[in-house]
């Protein structure tokens, strides 16, 4: 055989393989497959804390563009300084959907003045009291806000054990409760406030010092929060 017959020949064994890789590149199959997990969404539900002070108008946190502290609830105390302990009832309740599992409070901006404002003169007798002088008691109730003869637990009330809402001490006062303090059930354990739950209060102030003139034209001012927590 000739050389020039062996090149034609082996070309024409090239151009074959390569019609037969190109042909055949074609029969390879190609798999797919493919799940879609849909609808998935973030959303958040609703901690509301709704506060009824002596049976009035409720006061909503809701009501507040940040919903924290809403500074435009009625007051629980307007009373007369010289009377001696004066009591305030209170509701505090959660409209929303999510369960509150820390319910606290504290006192804000504790001040003792003078009357002037609505007795007309600034004339005061002896040295002033002090907000360290006015005890604070809170006790839990039920709807009624019946005060428990016996065996009664502060919310948040004297030191001793269990804490009698009765004998209030100078550990509870409206200079010692400035920043947020748990209030308490029975047994020393710290309050929720469950979706739609509510819990009733009754709050007595005392004055340590007796109803003499150093009590005469004199005015404290104090504001009360109210927080709950996821």
């Amino acid at each position: 055989m000739s050389k020039k017959t062996k090149r034609y020949l082996m070309l024409l064994v090239a151009v074959g393989l390569i019609a037969v890789a190109a042909g055949g590149s074609g029969t390879f199959a190609t798999f797919n497959a493919e799940v879609t997990n849909s609808g998935n969404t973030f959303a958040s539900g609703t901690l509301f804390l709704h506060d009824t002070p002596n049976g009035g108008t409720v006061c909503k946190s809701e009501d507040d563009l940040t919903n924290n502290t809403n500074s435009s609830c009625t007051w629980l105390f307007n009373a007369d300084l010289s009377g001696g302990s004066q009591t305030a009832t209170l509701a505090l309740n959660n409209p929303g959907t999510i369960a509150g599992a820390g319910l606290t409070f504290k006192v804000a901006g504790c001040t003792v003045g003078d009357n002037s404002a609505v007795t007309g003169t600034a004339v005061v007798f002896g040295t002033a009291p002090t907000c360290g002088d006015m005890y604070l008691t809170i006790q839990e109730t039920d709807s009624s806000f019946a005060v428990p003869g016996t065996d009664v637990f502060c919310a948040y009330g004297p030191s001793t054990t269990p804490p009698d809402c009765d004998a209030p001490d100078n550990t509870r006062t409206l200079a010692t409760a400035t920043s947020l303090t748990s209030l308490k059930t029975t047994g020393n354990v710290d309050a929720d406030l469950g979706i739609g739950a509510t819990r009733y209060y009754v709050i007595t102030i005392t004055p340590t010092v007796a109803s003499n003139n150093t009590l005469q034209n004199r005015k404290v001012s104090f504001g009360l929060t109210w927080h709950l927590e996821q």
